[in-house]
């Protein structure tokens, strides 16, 4: 079989992009925004390769690049193959110019998708499917998601597993992750980013680094959030939006930063803000999500980050608004 480009067999990327750039940002705000963000920009979370067909094995060509700065650090440095009741992985070759990857015996409507490992840089030029054929897997309503390290996918075990994967798995959503761990600071041109998406519906969970590594108070915190939403909403003005406040991080609930504010305290402001927002606009398409109560504490792995039965926790939590977001919109647009 000869190469194919890779580009339509890309997921996890905005409409605007492809990941030739190796961002998940565009290239408009990567020359503005600050350098973390656009350090873990640079990490594939959520990208991947979709595709149905006859193929037993695929053979990429592509170039390997720098380390990336804030993958998730329990994640195996490979490729992650998932078929439905399948999960295997495939290591990075020492030379980096080939890799074949074996693919499970399946029926060839079923989609296989094939992660990127998340600790390099990598860009693939070519896919050869070997043994079959492959064509594009059909996509879903794209679904885009702002957040921090969590949405990211810290420290979920394998790629797949964090939980805007989970809710656009049980959904059928077209997933674009756009967490950035060590960041997420409510950025203009991220929202911005957001509302040239064309999603379908809009996930923004960010607020958890607000205390310490990125320590404000409430008062900035709940204007961050109002221009967020208002940027989004300029953008994108009848879709679902659904903002979850951060999850329980025990040292920090009570705890104050350096600005006296307590992440109780900032939790509180955000769903505040939240919900003056949607109540000025009369906005029935944005709905708040608390996130205290999502994620037990004995789910976190380090106090901070949820592990795989966090994240499924975090999911179960917010699929049903995300769902019911969808069909709201989706009996609107019947009316």
């Amino acid at each position: 079989m000869e190469s194919i480009a890779p580009e339509p067999f890309v997921r996890g990327v905005l409409p605007t992009l492809s990941w030739t750039d190796g961002s998940r940002l565009p290239e408009n705000a990567v020359r503005k925004l600050p350098a973390d963000t656009v350090r873990a920009a640079r990490v594939p979370a959520g990208v991947h390769f979709a595709f149905t067909g006859s193929a037993s094995a695929i053979r990429l060509d592509l170039r390997v690049g720098r380390r990336t700065s804030v993958p998730a650090p329990t994640m195996a440095e490979a490729f992650v193959v998932r078929t439905a009741g399948s999960v295997t992985r495939v290591r990075l070759p020492n030379d980096f110019g080939t890799v074949e990857i074996p693919l499970p015996p399946r029926e060839p409507p079923q989609t296989v998708q094939i992660y990127l490992p998340e600790h390099v840089e990598l860009v693939i030029d070519a896919i050869t499917p070997v043994g079959g054929d492959i064509a594009p897997a059909p996509r879903g309503p794209r679904w885009v998601v702002y957040g921090d390290s969590i949405s990211q996918g810290w420290s979920v075990t394998e790629a797949g597993l964090a939980w805007p994967s989970l809710v656009a798995e049980s959904l059928g959503l077209d997933l674009v992750n756009l967490g950035f761990a060590g960041s997420a600071r409510g950025e203009l041109l991220t929202a911005d980013a957001i509302g040239g998406s064309d999603a379908a519906a809009v996930a923004v969970v960010w607020g958890t680094n607000a205390w310490s590594s990125l320590p404000t108070d409430v008062g900035q915190i709940a204007e961050t959030m109002r221009v967020f939403l208002t940027a989004v909403r300029q953008g994108l003005p009848e879709v679902s939006v659904v903002v979850v406040s951060p999850i329980v991080r025990p040292d920090a609930e009570d705890a104050r930063n350096r600005f006296g504010a307590t992440l109780s305290d900032l939790r509180g402001a955000l769903e505040s803000a939240v919900r003056r927002f949607a109540e000025s606009a009369a906005d029935t398409r944005i709905t708040l999500v608390p996130g205290l109560d999502l994620v037990p504490a004995e789910e976190l792995v380090d106090g901070i980050h949820p592990g795989d039965a966090g994240h499924r926790s975090l999911a179960a939590g917010v699929a049903p608004h995300v769902a019911a977001g969808l069909e709201l919109l989706a009996e609107n647009r019947r009316q």
